[in-house]
């Protein structure tokens, strides 16, 4: 079920560009149906991906950490949700720092948990007449980026991030994402915790140890399970 959740959404917006294409070339756009491809190419690179993550997830211990940008990874979550947002008419208010959020950690893993964020965050704005979605980034004591919608809030807070808690209709979803969501942002030192929000909506909040500037001048990736003191500090 796990693997099947992971891959729904690269498939998802495979189909999509796979159509658009379609039609781009029945209009000699060729160019831009070429565009397509290429997105379906990245798309398919993703899932090979992630299909390699969650068969070495038994062995947590030996992945390879590697510094990189939350803006980044941000933004490649968001391309991934493109089709989505686009048929859905989401508006997505982007709030992040002129300066780069470096983290240690495992990149696909963390775009894997901000495509889970978005996608729960577009499915509670369905009823909304104009659905909203508020990102944003921050870099403090911790990288901490917060997802806010504007739909109708959490019912019941204390079992979200139990596996197969889902409010959504038979067929929609069986209630991984964000039990996987928590236990990948745990599993990098970091917590992933939901509220509802003070004027309705529901806001998701993600925190992760920052690379302090010393740290990011090493460079390279290191064992998960080595150097937790110093990259917690």
């Amino acid at each position: 079920a796990a693997v099947s959740h992971e891959l729904n959404q690269p498939l998802a917006a495979m189909k999509t560009y796979l159509a658009g294409a379609r039609l781009l070339m029945q209009r000699n756009r060729l160019e831009e149906a070429l565009s397509s491809f290429g997105r379906i190419d990245d798309l398919i690179e993703r899932m090979g991906a992630i299909t390699r993550q969650l068969k070495s997830y038994a062995r947590k211990g030996q992945q390879q950490f590697s510094p990189f940008d939350m803006g980044e990874a941000l933004a490649s979550a968001l391309s991934m949700m493109e089709p989505q947002l686009r048929q859905r008419q989401v508006q997505i208010n982007r709030i992040l720092p002129a300066a780069p959020v470096q983290v240690m950690g495992d990149r696909m893993r963390i775009e894997q948990v901000l495509v889970n964020l978005l996608r729960n965050a577009i499915d509670a704005t369905k009823s909304e007449r104009n659905p909203k979605v508020d990102i944003i980034l921050s870099a403090g004591e911790t990288a901490t980026l917060t997802v806010r919608d504007n739909g109708p809030g959490i019912e019941d807070l204390d079992a979200l991030f139990e596996p197969f808690y889902t409010t959504k209709q038979p067929g929609d979803g069986v209630g991984l994402g964000l039990a996987i969501s928590s236990g990948i942002v745990t599993d990098l030192g970091g917590r992933l915790t939901a509220r509802n929000g003070q004027n309705g909506g529901a806001v998701f909040e993600m925190q992760l140890p920052i690379m302090d500037s010393a740290e990011n001048s090493t460079g390279g990736g290191i064992e998960n399970g080595s150097g937790n003191e110093d990259r917690n500090r």
